[in-house]
């Protein structure tokens, strides 16, 4: 049982979302390997035991509010306890754990969202696992010398504690996520990521995990621009509390495809909004969006992974679900500064940690470490309107040199 310890991190999190998928699409279970058809079939390797262990996960899925699980961080790794009191459940979490174990010895992955996985699998050598099967369920403690594989095996326990907790949602917006990685999934958003020279941002109102390709932003627009959004993301209230002045310079920060743009561009008629993204797909097609709808105070800007290429000062720059993904942000931030006009505000929206929408908890940053960062980088909170139920909305002004 060393191998099944591997598992049970994965199996509730990879194989219930294409299970739940698979059921919305009215997919058959009985097809041998590689034989499933459609988006379920691009999510995950197909093989001869892939509509059994698919199978068995759906159990899992459609009983998770009966399974209970308690996750400890440990120095070195993590310790977990999944059980439930139904005895077939239960039987079912033990089965699952014992079927998967095999996958994890032979390298047969399966992944459809998670960004850690790649990281366990990867290192599976480096991983000491202890499995104990308990009458109603499983307690697992992995343990590593690796930090960087702790911190893995920490941020997929978090990601599986969420599907238990919140069941069918979970799946389907995880599996929304991975099919937004492309083919290559997560290993490959990663290799992309390394290969990058320290990419500091992605595109915004991102899908639900960190590394991902934005490509077919007609397909995107029907998810950021969702009128659904608006119940939650309060677009009106978000840019009265900016206080905006009818000739303000605005740079939306990872826009998209201009869910924030195109509204700012609406109430600055004297002004300019420039939309910033690193991926062309969403450039083009707010550039397009532009001229469609004859805004022509709106100007669509690729940026660097580094450098927002702001073409002139801005009186707002925003950053909406972003911040999260951008890294050596202390620099990224000071050298941002230099783009803000005298007076000049920068504001951060972004998940809370105890949101229910958003990206998996390990991914998001607390606003307590945002205004930490942004310190450092020689800014101070001004305000911070408390009006969104899913995100924190932060204000910062540059401090006055030294």
């Amino acid at each position: 049982m060393k191998h099944a310890a591997r598992i049970i991190f994965a199996t509730m999190l990879t194989l219930g979302s294409a299970a739940v998928f698979a059921q919305s699409q009215g997919m058959q279970h009985g097809m041998g390997g590689g034989m499933m058809r459609g988006p379920a079939g691009m999510l995950t390797k197909q093989d001869a035991g892939s509509a059994t262990d698919m199978g068995l996960v759906m159990d899992l899925v459609h009983n998770n509010t009966k399974i209970r699980r308690t996750v400890t961080n440990l120095p070195d790794g993590i310790k977990t306890v999944t059980e439930s009191d139904d005895p077939q459940v239960a039987q079912a979490i033990k089965v699952h754990v014992a079927s998967m174990s095999g996958r994890l010895k032979d390298g047969r992955e399966f992944n459809i969202f998670s960004t850690t996985l790649p990281v366990i699998f990867d290192n599976a050598d480096k991983i000491k696992s202890v499995v104990e099967m308990t009458d109603k369920g499983a307690v697992v403690i992995q343990t590593t010398s690796d930090a960087k594989v702790a911190a893995a095996l920490q941020a997929h326990a978090t990601e599986v504690t969420e599907l238990v907790q919140e069941g069918p949602t979970a799946f389907h917006r995880g599996m929304n996520a991975r099919m937004a990685m492309g083919p290559d999934g997560p290993r490959g958003a990663m290799q992309r990521t390394a290969q990058a020279a320290k990419p500091a941002i992605t595109a915004s109102q991102s899908p639900h995990t960190h590394d991902h390709s934005f490509s077919g932003a007609e397909q995107w627009a029907k998810v950021f621009d969702d009128p659904k959004r608006d119940a939650w993301q309060k677009p009106h209230e978000v840019i009265k509390a900016l206080r905006l002045k009818p000739d303000s310079v605005i740079a939306d920060i990872g826009s998209g495809t201009g869910y924030f743009s195109m509204r700012f561009a609406h109430m600055v008629p004297k002004g300019k909004v420039y939309g910033l993204d690193t991926e062309l797909d969403m450039v083009k097609y707010l550039a397009e969006r532009a001229k469609r709808e004859g805004l022509n105070n709106i100007t669509a800007v690729q940026a660097k992974p580094s450098d927002p290429r702001l073409p002139e000062k801005a009186d707002v720059v925003i950053l909406v679900d972003v911040y999260h993904h951008v890294e050596n942000r202390e620099a990224y931030f000071r050298q941002l500064r230099s783009s803000l006009k005298p007076g000049g505000r920068l504001a951060v929206i972004d998940f809370r940690m105890d949101s229910a929408e958003g990206p998996p908890k390990a991914a998001r940053i607390a606003p307590e470490q945002v205004k930490t960062e942004l310190q450092s980088a020689g800014y101070a909170l001004k305000a911070e309107p408390a009006f969104l139920p899913n995100q924190y909305f932060l204000i910062f002004q540059p401090q006055a040199r030294k």
